[in-house]
């Protein structure tokens, strides 16, 4: 925002000169007083618009300040909340301090805590304009076909209504409502089973015959000459 600044500088400069301009417009060879006085008095509602303008400026100016220092105010809980947040995801000890459980086991409600950050996240993207309408619409439909999303979304979005005020903020809540409505129309989406991962059970392996084969050989080979050897007479 450079061009408020220098637009209300230019004003106060044209201002100054306006002494030395009066004197400007004087062509004569001698000083007509009674002339300038004329032209100052014309000049004088240049000067006031001028002067508007300026005032104008500083008052943007200041208003820009004022919006900025209250939307870092904003980002500043913003991060503490989520600091907290994680702390209560890392440890189910935090967890239980932040009220009466909103699921059924201390996992669903570490789900719960991450869409709420999740959330916040598109809030903050979508109030300063670098997250779309559209853009938010696909995404909390992409979150909400999962079954941990919709819960969160069914129990958090008469919270968000209620206590996020302001034209854009009760857009943002209702396009999430029409992402879960859309999401809802389908069942919510299963996690993959996974594959040879560790403490999960991985395919099933499936042994070729000669292998078998050799070790019933070795089995029924090692019980022929244990008997063989029990059988020996002692000398």
């Amino acid at each position: 925002m450079i061009v408020v600044p220098l637009l209300v500088l230019v004003a106060v400069g044209l201002v100054a000169v306006s002494p030395w301009a009066l004197r400007a417009l004087d062509i004569g060879a001698d000083t007509d007083w009674v002339r300038l006085s004329n032209i100052g008095q014309t000049y004088g509602a240049v000067s006031a618009v001028v002067a508007a303008v300026a005032l104008v400026g500083v008052t943007i100016s200041v208003a820009i300040q004022i919006r900025d220092a209250r939307a870092n105010r904003q980002n500043a809980q913003r991060m503490l909340h989520n600091d907290l947040l994680r702390m209560a995801m890392d440890d189910p000890l935090f967890m239980d301090c932040w009220g009466p459980y909103l699921t059924e086991s201390t996992d669903a409600e570490r789900q719960y805590a991450y869409i709420n950050l999740v959330v916040s996240h598109w809030y903050s993207s979508y109030q300063i304009g670098e997250l779309t309408g559209d853009r938010l619409r696909s995404t909390a439909v992409s979150v909400f076909t999962s079954a941990p999303g919709r819960h969160y979304w069914r129990v958090a979005r008469q919270f968000w209504r209620e206590n996020y005020p302001g034209r854009r903020a009760r857009r943002f809540c209702t396009i999430l409502d029409e992402a879960y409505e859309q999401s809802a129309t389908q069942p919510p989406s299963t996690r993959p089973a996974a594959v040879g991962a560790a403490g999960q059970p991985g395919p099933a392996r499936h042994w070729p015959g000669w292998v078998l084969l050799a070790a019933l050989g070795a089995v029924l080979g090692y019980r022929a000459v244990r008997q063989a050897r029990l059988g020996r007479p002692d000398h």
